[in-house]
């Protein structure tokens, strides 16, 4: 199963939400968190959601909001 990055954010408060909306629709997704956890996001870094291929589109529809 290939994974589809479908949302990136440097707000760790925006990637919960996000997250969030993927768990109501069912969506699973995957995260790779970027940032430097000792300064809680202050050096920079991000939060990335991936999703499978499938899922992608449908995904990216339910985040446009947020962007």
């Amino acid at each position: 199963m290939s994974k589809v990055k479908i949302y990136t954010t440097n707000e760790q408060i925006q990637a919960m939400d996000a997250k969030h909306i993927l768990d109501e629709a069912g969506i699973n997704y995957f995260e790779i968190n970027k940032m430097d956890r000792a300064y809680a996001g202050v050096l920079g870094g991000s939060i990335e959601l991936h999703v499978a291929e499938e899922d992608a589109e449908k995904a990216t529809q339910l985040l446009s909001k947020l962007k």
